[in-house]
């Protein structure tokens, strides 16, 4: 009797051990299925299709596509500076798309060291070390406090929408200065290289910048101050101070 029982346990423990080896065969087989071989990034500007995958795809269970699915749609995404959010999206199970949604960053202030990314209602979005490229720099700036995700505390906020109007037209006739300054009575400045072109007080700012485009081939290896305050297409009196 005790033989009989001993060998139904020994038939158990080898039925068990089979089961486990083919759902183990199973499991491996899947996960070479759902192993991610190709990936289509959108949405991205500010990183590189490689770099945004290095983030999202690692060694390990994110290589796989159905890990990955449901870590970007039911678990705490991992923070990336300058990204908003990203969604994954299964192709095909071998094929994923990321959709990246950045920051909306119009320009930056430097602050104890780091750099402080802002968008157009002067949100602070990001503070990092690193120096975004095609992201103006501002100077000039009087805040009263610096905190993430509050807007920056200044005196009269609607200076916002004066950065939010020149980083278009900048954007709209593809001239990057090396920096914006604001004047303390509120006049703007660019700096391009070794000039500082004086632009007054904010009127007329389309045809300057536009004028400015078409003179940025000249300002090469010049130094000194352009005046461009009274510029308009009527009187185009502009004037380059050297340096002295």
């Amino acid at each position: 009797m005790r033989y009989h029982e001993k060998k139904k346990g020994i038939k158990k423990v080898i039925l068990a051990t089979a089961v486990l080896a083919v759902v183990a065969v199973l499991l491996l087989s899947v996960a070479g299925f759902f192993q991610i071989r190709q990936v289509t990034v959108i949405g991205n500007e500010y990183y590189t299709k490689e770099e945004i995958a290095d983030f999202v795809i690692q060694d390990g269970y994110k290589r796989n596509s159905l890990y990955l699915y449901f870590q970007y749609h039911y678990m705490e995404q991992p923070e990336i500076p300058f990204i908003d959010t990203m969604e994954v999206t299964i192709d095909s199970p071998g094929s994923v798309t990321i959709r990246v949604y950045e920051k909306s960053i119009v320009a930056y202030v430097r602050y104890l060291g780091k750099n402080v990314y802002f968008d157009k209602d002067g949100i602070v979005v990001e503070i990092s070390e690193e120096v975004m490229e095609d992201v103006p720099l501002i100077s000039g700036l009087s805040f009263k406090e610096l905190t993430l995700y509050q807007t920056l505390r200044v005196e009269d906020e609607s200076i916002f929408d004066t950065i939010l109007d020149v980083t278009q037209l900048l954007s709209k006739y593809d001239l990057k200065p090396d920096e914006i300054r604001f004047g303390s009575a509120g006049e703007l400045y660019f700096q391009m290289g070794g000039v500082r072109v004086a632009l007054g007080e904010g009127d007329n700012l389309d045809e300057k910048v536009a004028r400015l485009k078409q003179l940025e081939p000249d300002l090469e290896d010049k130094t000194g101050t352009l005046h461009m305050e009274n510029y308009t297409d009527e009187s185009t009196h502009i004037s380059l101070e050297a340096a002295k």
